[in-house]
């Protein structure tokens, strides 16, 4: 299954009355099996960037990571002597959590009063995620993960908190994902949609930390998830928490279409009482297309116009270029061409891969690239990510590949960024 986390549209609906709040909450409902998930022991994660250090007495004070995405506030009397508290960014080994890591230490140290952890998402954590799914997760130091109940947000700045009495290491995690197998169809073509968790079949409210499992298909409260077509064209087949979308029989002009599922929160978090919605896109594609992702927000190529398409691709030097809706233009180029399949990072030499990126086609300043300039005797920074052919047909057949990359505003010394993904399949004519 492809864990797509393009999920561009998400409500918390409240519950209105209490009678609807304590029929979520009732006993003997036949979902699932009223077990937590079963722990999953997973390696600690390796360290990835120096330590923050700080020596915090009896008075109390604060310590923020490097990038100030986890904050750290130490309240008078917790501790009784001077204590020195370090944040160490480690690799993230909980799969699917959209977040960064961090070793919180000391570790063993029992305070006598809490400590707030309070973990700020970024932009590119955000994207493509409903906040109101995320919770604070800890893993011990036997490798096990933990969601923490209490986790707390702050609805303006998506600000995740939890108090504690001991340390490890920290990062976030979603309570639900949607999972499809395809997010782009043919006309007519078909996708299966699920929804999925890591907690196991808890059927009452989550007041205690509970181990997070594997991903598995969703079986707590079958009954009530409920799919709908958000937008677009296309049908739907609903079968509890499995869906099946058929495009229709011809590219609609309203494309994306977008593919909701609610299921109640009321259950593992009493601070958050409702239903949450997850939306999924699934494009209803030509032979040819290019669709691209930028920090979490789906583009398409234009259709044809006057039978002419909005796609260009060049095999000697290797690009392929679209015009996208909304007024968007992207460049995709492997100087030198490219012989067979493979992958290719970013740079500046033979082989290796470039994009530029345009929010308006018609104004320079307005493009967005592959490499920046921190300053101006600075060397270039290349991005991450790679373009990738995974097919690279005859003429008459097909050229198709993947891509993911930070670009930054050109002409600008440390600039913004964003985040692209996307994928393409094109005929060659030459």
């Amino acid at each position: 299954m492809i864990n797509w986390k393009i999920i561009a549209c998400f409500a918390i609906i409240a519950v209105l009355t209490g009678a609807c709040r304590k029929n979520e909450t009732t006993p003997g409902i036949k979902d699932g099996n009223g077990q937590p998930a079963k722990p999953v022991k997973r390696p600690l994660g390796l360290v990835t960037g120096p330590a923050i250090a700080k020596t915090i007495g009896p008075a109390g004070g604060t310590l923020a990571s490097a990038d100030n995405r986890i904050l750290l506030e130490v309240p008078p009397g917790a501790v009784q002597t001077n204590v020195q508290f370090s944040i160490q960014p480690v690799e993230n080994t909980l799969e699917g959590s959209p977040g960064k890591a961090f070793r919180l230490l000391p570790e063993g140290v029992a305070f006598t009063r809490p400590v707030t952890i309070r973990y700020t998402p970024g932009a590119e954590e955000l994207a493509g995620i409903n906040p109101e799914v995320l919770f604070l997760a800890y893993q011990n130091k036997d490798g096990y993960h933990y969601l923490a109940a209490n986790t707390s947000i702050d609805p303006a700045t998506h600000q995740l908190s939890v108090q504690t009495k001991h340390f490890s290491d920290w990062s976030i995690v979603e309570l639900f994902e949607l999972e499809a197998d395809t997010t782009q169809v043919l006309p007519g073509g078909k996708a299966q949609l699920q929804l999925m968790w890591h907690l196991g079949s808890l059927l009452t409210v989550d007041t205690t930390d509970q181990p997070i499992g594997d991903l598995i298909p969703y079986d707590g409260q079958v009954s009530k998830v409920k799919w709908s077509m958000a937008s677009g064209k296309g049908k739907i087949t609903a079968n509890g928490a499995k869906c099946e979308y058929q495009a229709p029989g011809e590219v609609p002009d309203e494309n994306p279409a977008f593919v909701s599922v609610s299921v109640p929160i009321t259950l593992y978090d009493s601070k958050r009482t409702g239903l949450a919605m997850l939306t999924t896109p699934i494009f209803t594609m030509p032979d040819e297309y290019l669709m691209v992702s930028v920090d979490g927000i789906p583009f398409i190529n234009n259709p044809p116009e006057n039978g002419e398409s909005s796609i260009r691709m060049e095999v000697d030097k290797f690009y392929v270029s679209a015009q996208l809706q909304d007024g968007h233009a992207i460049y995709i180029l492997i100087p030198g061409g490219v012989m067979g399949t493979g992958s290719f990072p970013y740079g500046e030499d033979d082989k290796k891969a470039y994009i530029d990126f345009s929010t308006n086609a018609t104004d320079i300043l307005n493009s967005w690239v592959t490499h920046k300039l921190n300053c101006e005797d600075c060397d270039p920074v290349f991005s991450g990510g790679q373009v990738k052919i995974s097919k690279n047909g005859k003429i008459g057949e097909y050229v198709e590949g993947e891509f993911t990359a930070e670009v930054w505003k050109i002409g600008q010394y440390n600039p913004p960024k964003k985040q692209l993904s996307g994928k393409f399949r094109v005929l060659r004519t030459i």
